[in-house]
């Protein structure tokens, strides 16, 4: 089987969930990017996330009520969409679906259980 590389966008202050969600997919032998494990001191934050935006094949967006209007979620969002990148969202529970943005809409979102869960179902989505 060969690996696909994930990219997982999620807002800073969700980042030990994030990291948990991380280590849950490299379990199931997945190849992801991970701002945490892939960007090296010295290194250009945002061309780092270009490239990997260029190098992946799904975007994974992690998000929270309080993320939504992250402008590096629109950065993030834009890109993923303009190159054509299977994407999926995962919300938290208490996420309103009013609220998601538009490009998100016509896609299947998962809600966010465990990372461990969570990681099982975005596994099967990219086999």
């Amino acid at each position: 089987m060969s690996k696909k590389k994930i990219f997982i966008s999620y807002a800073h202050d969700d980042d030990s969930w994030a990291k948990a969600f991380a280590d849950a997919l490299a379990k199931h032998g997945l190849s992801l990017w991970f701002d945490q494990w892939n960007i090296k001191p010295g290194e250009k934050i945002s061309e780092a996330i270009d490239q990997a935006l260029r190098e992946s094949e799904s975007v994974v967006f992690l998000l929270r009520p309080e993320s939504v209007n992250s402008p590096n979620l629109f950065f993030e969002l834009g890109a993923a969409v303009a190159m054509r990148k299977k994407i999926i969202p995962i919300l938290s529970e208490d996420f309103e679906r009013s609220k998601i943005p538009i490009p998100l809409l016509q896609m299947r979102y998962l809600v966010r259980g465990t990372p461990d869960q969570t990681a099982e179902e975005v596994a099967k989505a990219v086999a």
